[in-house]
């Protein structure tokens, strides 16, 4: 199956490395995607807030996209463009008089549903185990790593529909796959405040060192998430916290894309780990000597 790619606003700007990696491990597992002709922002929070119908428009447009490419289904990376999708299918399924108004707003038939999905649910199907563990030419079974899902990825679960929806363990099961150690912890699920970030700036540092508080109380040298919004947060505010409360983590936050990519060898030209504001490389070279001496 050919996937249609939506990489959204932010794996174009601030999260390139994602966009980067997603890519370059999926090329490295067979996997194929292309991206959506003329796609448009998913609308985030700002369209909804401005109209109900807008807030339905803007992802179902991307929608509409794929239907006329001929995608059956749609590898959305980032968990809030992935929200949004789902909420709008969700609400036209539940509203269905809603359909012609959002068709006459966008300007294209609404004739099919793609099923949009985010990478995780992708890879963790039980037909990938094999691949995965196949493709590992990089031991990293030294690195200890816990699994940060954030908000969006499985919640709320009669809209996502993935995963479980408090103690999701699909990434677990993939970095696991690749011979990493996925550590259990409490904060899988806990919000890291990025929603809040300019305007609650100090809820956010709270949030923040609670959820790199409990990834060091489980032992854990690296956080592992699948979302630009969490990653930018932590990444960005890790020096702050420790600023702060004068304490210090040194704890590399990396998406999951890049671990995966680095165990199946993709090089660091291809996973853009030079973007971290914590270099993980000093880290990682000590689990595996990737980045040379």
């Amino acid at each position: 199956m050919k996937y249609g790619y939506y990489p959204g606003c932010s794996l174009k700007g601030i999260s390139v490395e994602y966009d980067l990696s997603i890519r370059n491990l999926f090329q490295r597992l067979g996997v194929e995607m292309e991206e959506l002709p003329e796609w448009i922002c998913c609308g985030t929070l700002a369209a909804p807030s401005t109209s109900r119908l807008l807030g339905l428009a803007t992802p179902l447009w991307n929608m509409a996209q794929a239907v006329r490419a001929g995608y059956e289904q749609v590898i959305s990376p980032c968990s809030a463009c992935l929200y949004h999708f789902k909420a709008a299918q969700h609400k036209l399924h539940v509203e269905p008089d809603l359909h012609p108004e959002v068709e006459a707003v966008i300007g294209l038939p609404l004739n099919g549903r793609p099923k949009v999905v985010h990478p995780l649910e992708v890879l963790s199907a039980t037909e990938f185990e094999a691949v995965i563990r196949r493709s590992v030419v990089q031991d990293l079974s030294g690195l200890k790593a816990v699994c940060y899902y954030g908000c969006h990825i499985s919640r709320p679960a009669r809209v996502m529909q993935f995963d479980d929806a408090e103690n999701p363990q699909s990434m677990d099961r993939l970095l696991r796959w690749a011979g990493i150690q996925a550590l259990d912890w409490s904060g899988k699920v806990d919000c890291c405040g990025a929603n809040f970030s300019l305007i609650k700036p100090a809820v956010v540092i709270d949030l923040g060192r609670r959820i790199f508080e409990a990834a060091k109380a489980a032992g854990a040298e690296a956080i592992v998430v699948a979302c630009p919004m969490c990653h930018a947060n932590l990444d960005t505010r890790e020096q702050e916290i420790e600023a702060k409360f004068n304490t210090h983590y040194g704890m590399p936050v990396l998406y999951f894309s890049q671990v995966l990519g680095l165990a199946m060898g993709v090089p660091e030209s291809g996973l853009g780990f030079r973007k971290h504001l914590v270099d993980p490389r000093p880290m990682l070279n000590t689990k595996c000597r990737c980045f040379g001496s």
